[in-house]
């Protein structure tokens, strides 16, 4: 649950909720039985309230929270809510007055014109007027469709918009109230008058994607191919950690080879070839690691990792257990099995390289799933 702040009076800001799951993430990622691809700008013009909702959560909490401007990042929407959906504090709450930004994240069934968004900006005006809240350094309309021609042009040039909401001020306050008339009295056609306009932004559905595309979750809603994969960590030069389970189990290995009880690579110093496997066996390791980094950071979910993991302890099951052969004829030939495997339509195996594959035994055996000296 969002913990929530009470900044003033009765009003209450909430943290931002974690965003739901996406339902049929897999069919996404791959996309199966939703046919051709569908270009992203498209898909999104197509997402249901609940989708665009969902999708704002995850730009927000992903993208917007961890820009550098931000101090925090709150959510208002709902009934009075005054006109805010989600607030971008830039200075700390002891920071009078303090600057912040205004993101209205709304739903709309076509592209958002001055019909419908005059009202959103009366509320701006009428509640700033009122003293409930300062005027943002911002104000940005995000919505799924993006805002039609004429209303554009509006915001392009502030004057004009300035005038077409003084002239339909009687339509578009009732957006503020529906209890009573809004008068645009001398005073408030003075507030207005002096308002900076420019303030009023659309956030163009292209740019929307960008910085949603810099997020974990993008792969998972619209099944683009993996961004970029940063080249594998090269291994430290002390066994880390995270490493001890599969290299014991390579010590005892090679120890089992060479017929000499190893505790250190220093012992099997004189073996070329075991040293080789040793250093190799570390390096493909940490490319196993970056593709589970990968399926965190780019698909939301590292699950997707643990289910690969049970598909190569699974299509390689009777090759680690048989009893067959020593230890280390064992390691060669799960590896090698491991390079011939079928992954099927897992939504990671187009990315899964063969240094991969020879690191997820590493990682099988450093999950206790594979024991080479005890099949």
């Amino acid at each position: 649950m969002a913990k929530s702040v009470k900044p003033s009076g009765s009003e209450t800001f909430s943290g931002l909720p974690a965003p739901t799951p996406w339902p049929g993430a897999n069919a996404r990622l791959l996309g199966l039985g939703v046919g051709l691809p569908i270009a992203p700008l498209v898909r999104l013009a197509q997402f249901s309230a609940a989708e665009f909702e969902r999708f704002t959560l995850e730009w927000a909490s992903d993208y917007l929270s961890k820009q550098k401007y931000v101090n925090e990042l709150q959510q208002r929407g709902g009934a009075g809510d005054k006109g805010r959906d989600i607030v971008v504090w830039l200075d700390p709450s002891n920071t009078p007055p303090r600057r912040w930004l205004l993101y209205q994240c709304k739903h709309y069934d076509a592209n958002l014109g001055l019909p419908k968004a005059g009202g959103e900006i009366a509320k701006v005006l009428f509640y700033t007027f009122n003293g409930d809240f300062t005027a943002p350094e911002e104000y940005y309309f995000v919505t799924h469709r993006g805002v039609t021609s004429p209303f554009q042009d509006l915001l392009d040039n502030p004057d004009n918009l300035k005038k077409a909401i003084l002239f339909g001020w009687t339509e578009y306050s009732k957006a503020v109230t529906t209890r009573h008339d809004i008068p645009l009295t001398a005073e408030l056609r003075k507030h207005i008058e002096a308002f900076d306009f420019s303030i009023f932004r659309a956030k163009q559905p292209h740019d929307l994607l960008e910085e949603h595309s810099r997020t974990r979750f993008h792969l998972t809603v619209f099944g683009a191919p993996l961004i970029e994969r940063p080249a594998p960590e090269n291994p430290p030069s002390a066994v880390a950690p995270m490493e001890t389970i599969y290299i014991e189990q390579l010590y005892r290995v090679i120890g089992h080879d060479i017929a000499t009880h190893v505790q250190d690579i220093s012992d099997f110093q004189h073996s070329a070839g075991h040293v080789k496997l040793f250093e190799r066996s570390r390096v493909t390791f940490y490319c196993a690691e970056g593709l589970k980094e990968l399926a965190r950071d780019q698909m939301a979910n590292q699950a997707f990792f643990k289910t690969l993991l049970d598909e190569f302890d699974n299509g390689l099951y009777y090759t680690y257990s048989d009893q067959e052969g020593t230890p280390f004829a064992r390691l060669k030939s799960t590896v090698k099995a491991a390079q011939a495997l079928q992954l099927g339509s897992h939504p990671l195996a187009v990315h899964v390289t063969s240094k991969d594959r020879e690191g997820i035994c590493h990682q099988m055996a450093n999950e206790k799933v594979i024991d080479w000296c005890n099949p």
